[in-house]
């Protein structure tokens, strides 16, 4: 009788525990080399939303110990040492998606909670079990106020544990959350979201030209009177979520990987509701967010809360929509007006973070999206960037690469240090790397790669996943370093929209694809760097290294005859048997 070796059993090729040490430092070295002048300080930034982390509950969550481990694999094959999160407010669901944007800016959402810590095991299992969706980010499952760990959190906060820790907690944080507490009592109460469609008293509840104080003491006794449990409850979950959090940065830190936050460029209609002299009336800066209102004391210090409250959670931040401080749009009935504060309200955003982190902070930790259209923001003066714009920290994808734009080559023959701007092929804002023919000429020019090769559309992906890694800030988005093939926003398949997934295999997946030449083998990446600078003749025994790394990479395991590894398992099993019974005898 033939026996047939089973097939479509593959073994991809992981580094071995040997091999791991020298793999880092090649690493670490090749990017140093490619970086050329003052590598010191260089960052590799992974972009990863917390909710679509590896997980068993629907959510990911920073703190899991799946979480953990992603973050160990990465450190080791791509090399970050850092990581930007998307916003982690509160999300809700809006038309049944979860727009990130759209979240609170100073609190926590409750998929930050790292559950698994705090509720039993029994508890967990149920909140596991009740996640029926395995292909994207199930928020339903953990955001939703009938969620299961909805369910699973209130049976935690009746029980009274952590009793002390959390009085204490409210204590300390009651002036930036009592508000948010009582506008989550008063949606109940006057059963909408939104708080212009409440009567008038609680519509203008911390409005002092329209409520007196006295008037707000009294309302606010009769609202904890209706609804205290709910409100302390609200607290309990902020202080989970702050505990998981800080949990989570420190292990992120002992790994030596930094946790950027995301600052929403908005505020959310609690934060509104409570500030109202902050803002200006009926006005947005788009997107329908309210428009901060700069030149009023209300509103710098708003501003100044929600940067001290990113300075105190994270080690650096992403600005997001950083152009609107500058170059504020205000839009009202239909009509634009812009206002031009230069520099004036990002140096209060420097100032909060020296604040809270001590005079000598970095502020090149600090991060600006400062991509715009040119109608909306310039970053140049005719041809010289404008002074605030220079010394700070750009961040730019290579989406609108041409000829003179969008490479790191390109950044650096305009005169920009290499420490003042963050490129990376795309973020959670772009879609699908696409050939082009324009990008192709940049790529072929600073890669000096041939025009032909990069009409193929595996070699131009890795080509533009390849680029960055000669800049001293970089960046990857985890889709991009994953070989997933899912856009973030704007899908067209609406229940991945916001909800892309890391799924549990996916090591399995990654080296799979790296077998089959896509996703993104960093090796690959130095060795086109190296080429295109000359270093594989200059450094020729460092980019021998690299080329072998990037093969074992790229190749499948030696594959073991699965008969053999079953003979050896029956083989073992018979030598513990005889052990035992051979030690019987000797008694």
């Amino acid at each position: 009788m033939k026996i047939h070796a089973i097939s479509g059993i593959n073994f991809e090729r992981r580094l071995k525990q040997s091999e791991k040490a020298e793999y880092s430092d090649v690493l670490n070295r090749g990017r140093d080399k490619c970086i050329g002048r003052n590598p010191e300080g260089k960052k590799f930034i992974l972009i990863v939303p917390a909710s679509s982390l590896p997980n068993k509950t629907g959510v990911g969550n920073l703190n899991s110990p799946e979480s953990q481990e992603f973050f160990d694999f990465a450190k080791q094959y791509w090399g970050i040492n850092e990581n930007q999160i998307l916003p982690i407010g509160q999300y809700h669901s809006h038309r049944g998606e979860y727009p990130i944007y759209s979240g609170s800016s100073m609190d926590l959402g409750n998929h930050v909670i790292d559950i698994q810590k705090y509720v039993s095991k029994e508890d967990f299992e149920e909140v596991i079990k009740n996640n029926k969706i395995k292909d994207r980010v199930n928020f339903s499952n953990v955001a939703e106020d009938n969620s299961a760990q909805e369910k699973a959190l209130k049976k935690l906060f009746k029980s009274g544990k952590y009793q002390k820790e959390f009085e204490k907690f409210k204590a300390e944080n009651s002036g930036r959350l009592e508000a948010k507490a009582l506008y989550r009592a008063l949606r109940e109460i006057n059963h909408s979201y939104n708080y212009n469609d409440w009567n008038n008293l609680d519509k203008n509840l911390f409005n002092r030209d329209v409520v007196t104080e006295e008037e707000f003491q009294k309302r606010v006794k009769e609202i904890r009177t209706l609804k205290g449990e709910q409100m302390d409850f609200y607290y309990f979950k902020q202080f989970l979520a702050e505990d998981s959090l800080k949990n989570a940065r420190e292990n992120l830190n002992k790994k030596g990987i930094k946790l950027n936050g995301d600052m929403l460029c908005g505020f959310s209609y609690d934060e509104v509701w409570a500030n109202p002299k902050a803002f200006i009336p009926d006005t947005t800066i788009g997107w329908s967010l309210p428009a901060l209102n700069f030149e009023t004391k209300e509103g710098q210090q708003l501003l100044r809360d929600k940067v001290r409250f990113y300075a105190e959670r994270f080690d650096g931040i992403r600005v997001d929509a950083s152009w609107t401080y500058s170059n504020q749009p205000q839009i009202k009935n239909g009509n634009t007006i812009r206002k031009d504060y230069a520099d004036e309200i990002l140096n209060i955003i420097d100032d909060e973070f020296k604040k809270v982190k001590g005079a000598d902070f970095d502020t090149r930790n600090i991060m600006h999206e400062f991509a715009a259209s040119k109608t909306d923001f310039d970053i140049y003066d005719g041809q010289i960037l404008k002074p605030y714009i220079k010394d700070r920290v750009k961040i730019y994808t290579s989406d609108h690469m041409s000829e003179n734009w969008g490479t790191n080559k390109n950044f650096l023959e305009r005169g920009w240090a290499n420490d003042s701007f963050v490129i990376g092929a795309r973020n959670h804002d772009s879609g699908k790397i696409q050939v082009s023919r324009e990008q192709i000429n940049a790529l072929s020019d600073a890669l000096k790669i041939p025009v032909e090769n990069l009409k193929d559309p595996k070699e131009f992906t890795k080509a533009k996943l390849a680029e960055p890694m000669s800049a001293k800030y970089s960046m990857i988005y985890f889709a991009d370093a994953l070989n997933i093939d899912k856009q973030f926003q704007g899908n067209s398949d609406k229940t991945l929209n916001y909800a892309v997934l890391i799924s549990e295999d996916y090591q399995n997946r990654y080296f799979a694809a790296l077998e089959k030449g896509e996703g993104f083998n960093p090796m690959d990446a130095l060795e086109k760097s190296f080429k295109a600078k000359g270093l594989d003749k200059t450094e020729p025994e460092l980019f021998k290294k690299i080329v072998k790394y990037k093969k074992i990479l790229g190749q499948k395991e030696k594959q073991t005859n699965p008969l053999l590894k079953i003979a050896c398992g029956l083989a073992c099993i018979g030598l513990i048997i005889y052990g035992f019974f051979k030690f019987r005898k000797r008694r």
